[in-house]
């Protein structure tokens, strides 16, 4: 065991000489940056980069999900008063691998949901920190953490399975910030009707992350073993952060390249949907607000299927479908990509209907949040149902992903309706009850597969369709697009910012509601 510590140590140390030499190289790059693109929009160039970050946060985030399947070996539960193997209703079990760590279903759950116990503890602190400090730094760092959190990973695996969940819990910890820091990014830089195209392409690229992290890791074990896959792509990781720092900027006032146009063009479309820079939180009006709490269990239900098939698609794939684990790491990134695909042209369609005036803000968001959450529950069930038939099984699973990517068009673009000015607390608040919830997927779905049958997974895709239509209910009844009250307590202008007076009284507020319904 001595001589695996001592190489992992060896490569970390590697991989730390190549990160100060990237720093060298960051002032280089801005300066070709800013000579070779002067002519693209700034935002434009601030969503490939952010898309470039959210792919990578979810590579760090779902690596082990697919590694998992080479590192762990999991006892099959033997016959009472028989010591050997029961056979199982899988379709093909593997047989073991190399390097493997021997783990019970429980303990391997705890694993891949230790994550979420770090995450939903730094969402809310998140979306505040970026309203102070900006998403430029509160992203960055949180990537810049989980990167090296990364490297240390097949270390803490040789140690000791606790010491994996304390890592997988800082990284979850780290990555909390994430999302709702990207909510104040929007609410400060992109006009709100080219928000629901900017989310589909930026926060929808968690997807393709996934799509190229589950194929890699695939041929990455199949070709060096499981460790490579996070020195690869905590590498990776750490040369997005060099970049971000170099050329991000937290607002238009502060881009050093963007034309006075389009500066001008941002700010006074921002300036019609109330952006101040609050001094102080309105909990009592965040946490009693039924119109927010629809999009809490809207999240809810759609992050627990989303959760489902992130850290346990892999499994399904290769227990009870029988795939290899380079097939099984392709096949298992295919509905994440129909899914990404299927958020876009849902944001251009989405888009298109409002800005024609075919039909309200509210009616939009009911709409595609129907798509999102009704589809896929009965997706997930028909599968339950199709047996072995893996052709059959893989073609279902892209159907019902490319339906949940409707999200951001859906009750995920709600919270700038509501309230721009808090759009990343509110954001926070809404993560961290569905991830509250999204991290107990892994231990539930571990407890009710202990022998990763068929039978026991249909009763997992039952319970994951009732939690899309019950939430989905909830939303339809208590959602809403206007501006809320509480949306203008304890604020003030921000500097380079169009802003409306605060303490609107109920007639502006109407006012307001009614301009953005016909923008």
């Amino acid at each position: 065991m001595f001589p695996n510590r001592l190489a992992h140590a060896t490569r970390l140390w590697i991989l730390s000489r190549h990160l100060c030499e990237m720093s060298f190289e960051a002032a280089r790059i801005r300066t070709f940056y800013y000579a070779e693109l002067e002519a693209v929009p700034a935002r434009v160039s601030l969503a490939f980069m952010t898309a470039a970050g959210v792919m990578v946060l979810y590579m760090l985030r779902i690596n082990l999900s697919v590694a998992i399947v080479a590192m762990v070996e999991t006892p099959i539960a033997k016959a009472e008063g028989n010591s050997s193997e029961i056979p199982r209703a899988s379709c093909l079990r593997n047989e073991p691998a190399k390097d493997r760590i021997v783990l019970t279903g429980t303990q391997k759950g705890l694993i891949l949901g230790a994550f979420f116990y770090g995450y939903i503890f730094t969402n809310i602190p998140g979306g505040r920190l970026a309203e102070v400090y900006g998403t430029k730094k509160v992203f960055g760092g949180s990537m810049l953490m989980s990167s090296l959190l990364t490297l240390g990973t097949p270390l803490a695996t040789h140690l000791h399975y606790s010491v994996l969940i304390v890592l997988r819990m800082m990284i979850g910890l780290c990555q909390g910030v994430v999302y709702p820091a990207l909510h104040v990014m929007v609410a400060r830089w992109i006009p709100p009707l080219e928000r629901p195209r900017f989310m589909s392409f930026t926060y929808m690229a968690n997807c393709v992350g996934l799509i190229l992290t589950m194929p890699a890791c695939g041929f990455i074990i199949d070709a060096v073993g499981w460790p490579t896959v996070f020195y690869a792509s905590g590498s990776v990781s750490l040369v997005w952060v060099v970049l971000w720092f170099a050329l991000m900027h937290d607002s238009p006032d502060q881009h050093p390249r963007i034309s006075p146009e389009e500066r001008r063009y941002i700010l006074e479309a921002l300036g019609k949907d109330v952006t101040v820079k609050p001094k102080r939180t309105p909990w009592r009006g965040i946490m009693t607000n039924l119109p927010l709490w629809s999009i809490n269990m809207a999240h809810v239900g759609a992050m627990f299927g989303f959760t489902l098939l992130m850290t346990h698609l892999p499994s399904y794939m290769s227990s009870v479908l029988g795939f290899s684990i380079k097939k099984n790491g392709l096949l298992s990134a295919l509905p994440f990509l129909t899914q990404f695909l299927g958020s876009n042209i849902c944001g251009m369609l989405g888009d298109f209907l409002l800005t024609r005036g075919y039909i309200s803000v509210l009616t939009s968001r009911k709409i595609f949040t129907t798509v999102s959450l009704v589809f896929p529950a009965t997706v997930l069930v028909a599968v339950g149902y199709v047996g072995c038939n893996s052709v059959a099984a893989v073609a279902i699973f892209p159907v019902g992903t490319a339906f949940a990517g409707a999200i951001c068009s859906g009750y995920l673009a709600n919270h700038h309706d509501l309230s721009p000015n808090f759009a990343g607390t509110i954001y926070g608040v809404t993560n961290t009850i569905a991830f509250a919830v999204g991290m107990c997927v892994p231990v539930v779905v571990g407890a009710m597969t202990p022998d990763q049958s068929l039978d026991q997974w249909q009763a997992v895709f039952w319970v994951s369709a009732a939690m899309y239509l019950s939430t989905w209910l909830f939303y339809v009844i208590f959602a809403s697009s206007d501006i809320q009250p509480w949306n203008s307590e304890g604020g003030e202008r921000e500097k380079g910012v169009n802003v409306v007076e605060n303490n609107q009284s109920e007639e502006e507020l109407e006012s307001l509601n009614k301009t953005k319904d016909e923008a």
